[in-house]
């Protein structure tokens, strides 16, 4: 559907073809831009054995039986030599993958996104959101199609800095879009779809990573699943051209356009910047999602690294992709579905109550996926998706809820950039506590108990604590709207 005008704030609240269909695109780019995101996590032996970076252990060759100890037991690489059956090779861990998957994305993805939302608020009405979300789609789908042509780690961190720079424009300029087409009783669900962008994303990489690596296409091994996993992102790119933004809709009053423009101009825009991001309410969601950024990090950046280690022969693959699409999917939904139901009764601080207690829920879960074997592993891993995955829409529509909307875009970029900072660089604690706290570097499950359940179970506390003051607030407007109410009767009485 091309050349989609919606109407500038809420977009009257129905379900239409023309929004279904921008939201699909939103959410196909993002999509993309997940895929283009995990893949150095479920190809990171293949590339490290390739390029050469990152720590290196011993291996079962598995083109020989090996009738002596097993492989992971041997520690060095003269005791790994000794044994026919196993090969000394990179492993794909170490801090100079945990920097290339975690810092090197982070650090771009978190600066670029903050000077592109600034642009599309400040600017408000010079540059078209839509355009810039298109841009950022071919920025990141040709950065994936060039890291199959890598041949040098410098080349890999470059190349993650630019689909990092590509995918930072998704979530904000998508969030704020999403705010101004759906009406309140709709943006969670909405924000939810395009929340399956993660998921899907994170999904697909294992089937991208390991199967399409696998096949060896062409021989060309890794590299044909980067190339094949960017390509699709260019059509998207060019469907997302053909969108209006609903800001520059010609049918809407242009006085009140421009003064809606022109409110993020100058001094005001920072003040109001300003009284957005340092009020109580946005602090404190902020530190619940430094918490819950970390868990999910933790466990991403780590999980065919982890399956690996601990069981090396159990395919993980379609195991991974239920768990992140059906689980995934399911729970991002839902949480958006019920929140928006649970906030027409009781207000918009029930989201985070419904969010604090899915998460509360899913801690054990993730206990069980650590310390249980497969498959059992994976039934708690899948369970723990349906209650855990909760957050994403939930945090993105309250955000949307309690800022202005001249700085919408603005709010929820900086919320990503001082998350990502934060959780985003975390998980390379994960190495640290592994090899400062336990008898052997190599085992690393006690690390990920205290990142991954731990730091859950943290932030389900704090969403908690963070709804407090929402609660307040809300009673006092409703105090507020009842004296109003009495007021006007007695006015009318008299």
């Amino acid at each position: 559907m091309t050349g989609t005008v919606v109407s500038s704030e809420g977009g009257g609240g129905g379900w239409t073809f023309s929004k279904t269909m921008f939201l699909a695109y939103m959410s196909m780019a993002y999509i993309i831009g997940e895929i283009a995101h995990f893949m150095i996590n479920t190809t990171s032996r293949e590339v490290a054995q390739d390029v050469h970076y990152g720590d290196q252990s011993c291996f079962a060759n598995k083109s020989m039986k090996n009738t002596g100890p097993s492989c992971s037991d041997l520690k060095n690489v003269t005791m790994c030599g000794e044994n026919p059956a196993c090969t000394y090779d990179y492993s794909g861990t170490g801090y100079e993958y945990q920097i290339l998957a975690g810092p090197a994305f982070v650090a771009v993805f978190t600066v670029s996104g903050l000077v592109f939302a600034i642009a599309s608020d400040y600017l408000y009405d010079k540059f078209s959101r839509t355009l810039i979300l298109a841009l950022g789609t071919f920025t990141f789908s040709a950065a994936c199609v060039l890291m199959g042509f890598s041949n040098a780690y410098w080349q890999l961190v470059v190349l993650r800095g630019l689909i990092a720079m590509g995918e930072s424009v998704c979530r904000p300029v998508s969030s704020a879009l999403i705010a101004e087409i759906f009406d309140p009783t709709s943006r969670g669900l909405a924000n939810g779809i395009l929340s399956w962008g993660v998921y899907y994303g994170y999904g697909l990489a294992y089937v991208y990573g390991i199967y399409i690596t696998n096949a060896d296409i062409l021989g060309h091994g890794w590299r044909a699943s980067y190339i094949i996993a960017g390509a699709p992102g260019f059509i998207i790119g060019l469907l997302l051209c053909l969108q209006k933004d609903p800001r520059m809709d010609p049918t809407i009053d242009k006085k009140r356009r421009s003064s809606t423009a022109h409110a993020g101009a100058g001094l005001r825009y920072w003040k109001r910047l300003a009284r957005n991001c340092l009020s109580l309410p946005m602090v404190l969601l902020m530190l619940s999602a430094f918490a819950r950024h970390t868990a999910g990090l933790s466990w991403a950046y780590n999980t065919r690294n982890y399956f690996q280690h601990y069981h090396p022969d159990f395919d993980i693959t379609l195991w991974i992709l239920c768990a992140s699409v059906v689980g995934g999917s399911f729970g991002v939904f839902a949480g958006g579905f019920f929140s928006d139901r649970m906030v027409r009764y009781f207000g918009l601080a029930s989201r985070l109550w419904f969010l604090s207690a899915c998460t509360l829920l899913a801690a054990p879960l993730a206990v069980g996926t650590l310390y249980f074997k497969p498959p059992e592993a994976m039934y708690c891993l899948i369970a723990y998706y349906f209650f855990a995955e909760t957050w994403f829409a939930i945090l993105f529509t309250v955000i949307v809820e309690i800022v202005d909307a001249e700085v919408r875009s603005t709010c929820v970029a900086l919320f990503l950039f001082c998350m990502n900072q934060v959780g985003g660089n975390l998980p390379t604690l994960v190495t640290s506590i592994r090899k400062s706290f336990v008898d052997d570097p190599n085992d690393f499950r006690y690390a990920m108990y205290v990142m991954f359940p731990g730091c859950l179970t943290l932030s389900a506390v704090l969403f908690l604590i963070t709804s407090i003051p929402l609660y307040i607030r809300q009673r006092r407007n409703a105090e507020h709207v009842q004296i109003r109410e009495y007021s006007s009767d007695e006015i009318q009485q008299d």
